[in-house]
């Protein structure tokens, strides 16, 4: 399967030094070359508390980098020839701040520098400064600074948590002693959605993250579960058993209007909207096993998606509108993560150890986030696109349902 060309913009006289070093390139086989040279210290301040956050943010800067997939990261200009394309990263810290120069390699010249302050969060500092180096170097915005949520167990019931991308800094959401599921980001990355019981009812909640506030959004009897946002936070899909079986609906937030999508004694459920609002993926047992079908956003033009194995569930659409992550339960009745083109199935398998399942895209499209228990407790994982570069984000934490954040603004 041949992944999209990753948008970059093309160098101009015009603009200034630090928008023009730019280049087409396919991410799998056109990475910029990276040098990182190693941090330098100056000061007073040399082997101090300062000198470890200038470390911290070196180690966290370079693993950013390189798991953002635009680079081919070179561990010293020795190992490029003159006339090779490639950038040159130097770092130096001093009073509290490293200021970051970055370097074409071959002519020397500036393509950018700026300062930063590590006095507080140099982890936090080492996101910002990644996700400032891709889009100087490729236009696209880097996912450094983004965050993970998830329900994981606690005391019996369930919570709603967040860590860090990196599976750094985790953050209690909700602490109610109650079973909490199915966190949404909303596309702002100001508020999420999540289902919790509430006298004896499956009901759906916004939560506000500044303002840390709950607002009921889905009261309906039975159960209000599996919601998601449209992709212009206008509106919310979700699962509704108000009128007997599973049925999806989609809200309106601003008219409080709420429409029926599907109509049948089936089970109609994991709504999923495509990048441009136009389509929708879900899941319906109505052939008689669960699988994978997308209609349009008023319900109509309805088509079955999976053909292969009998067991397919938890779509998701990528960012990039262009393939869809789902699970599919196997013959030895493990549950395996594939992607596939949404228009011409082909479904391509990118797990195999244990059980993979709740598969989330990344924002910009190039990394899934998934839950396994291959270590014996369900935790959460990242990988690439295609399967690779396996990361363990949690330890000790029985997790659930991932959703990862949208682009920080």
């Amino acid at each position: 399967m041949k992944y999209p060309l990753i948008l970059v913009l093309l160098a101009a006289s015009a603009l200034p030094a630090q928008d023009i070093y730019l280049r087409l390139t396919d991410y799998g086989g056109g990475k910029i070359n990276l040098v990182l040279e190693p941090f330098t210290v100056e000061g007073p301040t040399s082997g101090s508390d300062f000198t470890r956050r200038a470390a911290v943010v070196e180690d966290v800067l370079g693993n950013d980098l390189e798991y953002s997939l635009y680079f081919e990261i070179v561990a010293d200009t020795t190992f490029l020839q003159k006339g090779t394309e490639g950038v040159v990263l130097r770092a130096t810290a001093a009073n509290e701040k490293i200021s970051v120069r970055l370097e074409d390699f071959d002519t020397r010249e500036k393509i950018s520098e700026r300062s930063y302050d590590i006095e507080k969060d140099p982890r936090r500092t080492a996101h910002t400064i990644a996700d400032e180096v891709i889009k100087i170097l490729t236009g696209e915005k880097g996912i450094a600074s983004t965050r993970i949520l998830f329900s994981y167990r606690k005391s019996g019931g369930k919570e709603i948590g967040m860590i860090d991308y990196d599976g750094y800094n985790f953050t209690r959401i909700t602490n109610n002693d109650n079973i909490n599921l199915f966190p949404s980001w909303a596309p702002d990355g100001k508020r999420l959605l999540f289902s919790t019981y509430t006298n004896d009812r499956l009901n759906i909640y916004v939560y506000d993250i500044s303002e840390r506030t709950t607002t009921s959004l889905s009261s309906f009897r039975g159960l209000n579960f599996a919601p998601c946002w449209s992709p212009d936070g206008t509106k919310i899909c979700m699962s509704l058993s108000k009128d007997g079986n599973a049925e999806i609906y989609v809200l309106d937030l601003e008219t409080k209007k709420l429409h029926r999508l599907t109509n049948n004694s089936a089970i109609d459920t994991s709504p999923t909207f495509s990048p441009n609002s136009r389509e929708i993926a879900f899941v319906s047992d109505r052939s008689g096993n669960p699988q994978i079908y997308v209609m349009d956003t008023h319900g109509g033009n309805v088509r079955r998606m999976t053909f292969h194995g009998n067991y397919n569930t938890s779509p998701a659409w990528s960012p990039r509108g262009d393939i869809i992550v789902y699970v599919s339960r196997e013959k030895d009745n493990s549950q395996q993560i594939y992607v596939t083109d949404p228009t011409d199935f082909s479904p391509m398998r990118i797990t195999y150890l244990a059980n993979n399942e709740e598969p989330a895209w990344s924002p910009d499209g190039l990394h899934i986030v998934f839950t396994s228990n291959r270590t014996g407790q369900y935790e959460l994982y990242t990988m690439n696109w295609d399967g690779s570069r396996l990361r363990k984000l949690t330890t000790g934490i029985t997790a659930n349902a991932p959703d990862w954040s949208p682009l920080a603004e």
